[in-house]
């Protein structure tokens, strides 16, 4: 199931929009609702259904600007809420995984009672979260995606063309940059974990619009995902380091709480170089400059698809004996590219 939905994650650009967006967005909450209907307490099922509200969400985001009523906004709406549903669960399973990155990494001799203690409140604290919050968030969670799947069905783009959803695409770009800027500069957790949500919709654009850049579009994803991966362990060593603050009371000694988040801020600053670099890498250009050589990408592309439809056309006619010029045949094809 879920390789299927990666790889169909992408627009076909020679359909209408009204034809290929509807469809990548109900595959992908159709996904969405067997992953979370089978869920129980399977935090594995709940992690995958909140990829497919965010890839649809990523969608929306981009097509947004062209829908002509408020579709687009309102099944949007309706995705954020039921990912509300689902995070105090995944928080508490990001902060075990963190803690194991940091154990891996810092642990010695010296340490090692330190972090057993602390994997062993962590998942004590996971399970309790789990049990309290799973099946009553799990089912409005899914009464809010089959809402937003069939808000689908009323989203109207008129005649707009690709070059649209490229520019959409651009201003995404633009926010993502913007973003870095603001957490670099201040290095908070909050404005780092706003960027990450900014590269993460480009990433997912990347995809949805990779049928206009197929040779760019699959190192700019590699790229984006690498840059996501990053900021999203510096969020989660954030949420964890919060938690600990917050319960101070549940450690043996001041000492180990300022042991661990001193550890937590060394891997911090470690990540954020490494994103730094990747940020640089994937925001280098200006956004003009990336609007302008996607829109130049995509010509190229419907160009040569062009060519190689035309000449399909006078080849293909399924009449026997076959259509000289003119044929109905003929005419149904030219009207159709």
């Amino acid at each position: 199931m879920t390789s299927n939905t990666q790889v169909n994650y992408r627009l076909n650009l020679f359909e209408p929009l009204s034809q290929s967006v509807p469809a990548v967005g109900c595959e992908q909450l159709d996904a969405a609702l067997e992953r979370l209907m089978t869920a129980d307490h399977d935090e594995t099922a709940v992690h995958a259904a909140r990829r497919h509200f965010k890839r649809t969400r990523a969608l929306l985001d981009l097509v947004k600007p062209v829908d002509r009523g408020g579709a687009a906004r309102a099944s949007q709406k309706l995705l954020s809420g039921a990912g509300k549903l689902l995070s105090a669960s995944r928080d508490a399973q990001v902060a075990v995984g963190a803690a194991e990155t940091l154990r891996v990494e810092f642990a010695d001799a010296s340490h090692e009672r330190l972090f057993s203690d602390l994997a062993s409140w962590l998942q004590a604290r996971h399970e309790q979260v789990q049990e309290r919050a799973a099946s009553e968030n799990i089912g409005s969670a899914i009464g809010e995606v089959a809402k937003a799947k069939a808000i689908l069905s009323r989203l109207d783009f008129g005649d707009a063309p690709v070059k649209d959803l490229l520019g959409s695409a651009a201003q995404t770009y633009k926010r993502g940059r913007r973003e870095m800027k603001k957490a670099l500069a201040s290095e908070h957790a909050e404005d780092m974990h706003e960027w990450r949500k900014q590269v993460q919709r480009h990433w997912r654009q990347t995809l949805l619009l990779q049928s206009a850049w197929p040779r760019e579009a699959k190192a700019r994803t590699k790229l984006a995902k690498k840059l996501s991966d990053a900021l999203g362990l510096h969020h989660d060593l954030a949420v964890l380091c919060a938690m600990i603050e917050q319960n101070r009371a549940v450690f043996r000694s001041p000492s180990d709480v300022n042991t661990i988040c001193r550890f937590i801020y060394e891997k911090q600053a470690a990540l954020l170089v490494d994103a730094k670099e990747r940020g640089e890498c994937l925001y280098g250009e200006k956004p003009k400059a990336f609007h302008a050589r996607l829109n130049a990408h995509w010509k190229s592309v419907s160009r040569t698809d062009d060519k190689g439809r035309g000449r399909r056309k006078k080849q293909k006619c399924t009449k026997k004996p076959p259509c000289g010029p003119g044929c109905k045949c003929e005419k149904k094809l030219a009207a159709r590219a």
